[in-house]
């Protein structure tokens, strides 16, 4: 029932993008043009939950790439640009008219909608939040009013905080409303609805503000809360293994259907340890027990000749890592060689590749992967547990930092290792599915480290812990990064320019609205206080 639920909505309501992390909702029927007495609120909020989607996938790719999880090919200023945002912003905004249409049907239906309306509430808030995390001040009290305001003016990305604070208590009023008028639930698995698990998610993204603020008591007072504390409650995207429309997860798409093209990135596989003894990677622990399922290697070979541009070149930290993985250091701008079908791509988490079990097959042609029937994981319970620890190490915010980080790490092992489906007996005769050993011995491994660093040593620790189950996810390793500084992460091999520190309007607003300058990538949001330069 459940892959039915999401087949038939999905397929139905959506042609998902392919090739890239941003795409256009393509409805039958546009929610803005129906009037009230004939929207039907749940095909306006499925719109909605849908647009949600393409706003974090419209930031994602670029996010990933700043912060190292995937490579980024040459200068920020060529990642970031005053193209990157006009997808999420024009859905965005698209979005916040939907979700304006629900709060009316709502007031003129006389049993009402709240669960619809504290669905969309919550979604409205987070991506406000989105829109000042990487843009800094936005539209807000003149937006989507264009009669009244053709050109809205912006708002302080801090107040508009403060307003999504409310706002979220307003959802969370609706969410625990007497109604037995229930919405369809696109993120938690397309089952029956329970206001339960949207009323965490509105606490946990009040706790994700006091967070980027600095706010401890906030922080204390939400942690004995109903937060995404289990995997039950985490917030993702499910996408399914349907083609026409395609729906399958957007970077399988990209590197299982004709040719892998997304390059990884050597400094993330440093993190998860995959590389071999050799110079210059010397590895160093144990490999992570989520390696083969992050990553799939198509070549039982290493890179070598047109396939190996940098080797030799003294100003490449790891050029190639070992162990037949196949990457690229940060802002590596060499040439593109024919090597698609020979580069280490995306494996069966989050993205529904394959497997590595040595088989070592071109993923186009591996006969058992999960055809793209990913998830973009948006916000689990294991960064909530990251979150609680890092503001008990720097906020006081009470709690064992230590076992919160702990508790995340094997609340992320057990999704990432649980969410395969495919079997790991390699060619080879060999098992290669991660054990409860290798986890456990794992979290020794950090938890000696952790008990042997020093204060700053140990805020590190716990941001690359969070940094490694994020992913797939590239927007909270981007705030933890321009939060903290940690992880420390390579710096480019070429000069790249300015770590982006905000993102650029897009172009679209800027030349049609005088009251939005164009920015640089200098300038800092908010929450972000800390002293210009001090990353990357």
């Amino acid at each position: 029932m459940k892959n039915l639920l999401k087949i038939t909505l999905v397929s139905a309501l959506m042609g998902l993008f392919v090739g890239c992390e941003s795409g256009e909702l393509d409805l039958l029927e546009n929610p803005n043009d129906i009037n009230i007495e004939s929207a039907d609120p749940n095909f306006v909020l499925n719109s909605i939950q849908l647009s949600f989607n393409t706003v974090v996938g419209g930031v994602n790719s670029s996010s990933m790439q700043i912060t190292r999880m995937i490579n980024q090919f040459g200068q920020y200023n060529n990642v970031v640009t005053d193209n990157t945002f006009v997808t999420p912003w024009s859905t965005a905004y698209g979005m916040f008219s939907d979700i304006d249409l629900i709060e009316q049907i709502d007031a003129n239906d006389p049993d009402g909608i709240p669960y619809h309306v504290g669905v969309a509430q919550v979604l409205e808030a987070y991506t406000y939040m989105i829109l000042v995390d990487y843009l800094g001040d936005v539209p807000f009290t003149e937006a989507n009013r264009p009669i009244e305001f053709p050109t809205p003016g912006l708002d302080s990305g801090e107040s508009i905080y403060a307003a999504q604070i409310a706002l979220l208590d307003t959802a969370i009023g609706n969410l625990s409303a007497d109604t037995n008028i229930l919405p369809i639930d696109i993120y938690y698995n397309g089952e029956a609805f329970d206001a339960n698990n949207w009323i965490a998610l509105a606490n946990t993204l009040k706790l994700r503000a006091a967070l980027n603020t600095g706010d401890g008591a906030a922080i204390s007072a939400l942690s004995s809360q109903n937060i995404i504390d289990t995997v039950e409650e985490d917030f993702q995207f499910s996408y399914s293994n349907t083609l026409e429309p395609e729906s399958r997860h957007p970077f399988f798409v990209a590197n299982y259907l004709s040719t892998a093209n997304t390059y990884l990135s050597n400094p993330y596989y440093d993190y998860l340890n995959a590389g071999d003894a050799d110079a210059p990677f010397v590895e160093t622990g144990i490999a992570d027990p989520r390696l083969r399922y992050y990553i799939y290697r198509q070549r039982d070979e290493a890179p070598s000749g047109s396939n190996l541009p940098c080797d030799g070149n003294a100003m490449y930290d790891y050029c190639y890592v070992g162990n037949k993985y196949w990457g690229r250091d940060h802002a590596d701008d060499e040439g593109l060689p024919n090597d698609g079908p020979r580069k280490s791509t995306f494996g069966v988490y989050p993205m529904g590749g394959a497997f590595d079990k040595n088989d070592f097959v071109r993923a186009r042609d591996v006969s058992e992967s999960m055809n793209g029937e990913g998830i973009r994981p948006i916000y689990l319970s294991s960064f909530t547990h990251f979150a609680l620890a890092e503001a008990a190490l720097t906020l006081g915010t009470g709690g064992n930092a230590l076992a919160l980080m702990t508790q995340g790490i094997q609340l992320s092992m057990d999704k990432v290792l649980d969410f395969n489906t495919l079997d790991t007996d390699g060619a080879d005769g060999t098992d290669y599915e991660a054990t409860n050993a290798d986890v456990s011995d794992y979290i020794a491994r950090v938890t000696a480290e952790y008990n042997g660093a020093s204060a700053a040593g140990k805020e590190e620790i716990v941001a690359r812990e969070w940094y490694l189950a994020a992913f797939g996810n590239g927007v909270e390793p981007y705030n933890t990064y321009r939060r903290t500084g940690y992880p420390t992460l390579q710096s480019p091999i070429i000069p790249a320019g300015e770590f982006p520190r905000i993102y650029r309007y897009p172009n679209t607003a800027t030349t049609a609205n005088p009251n939005i300058d164009q920015q640089p990538l200098t300038n800092q949001v908010f929450w972000d206080t800390n002293p210009a330069g001090f990353i990357d």
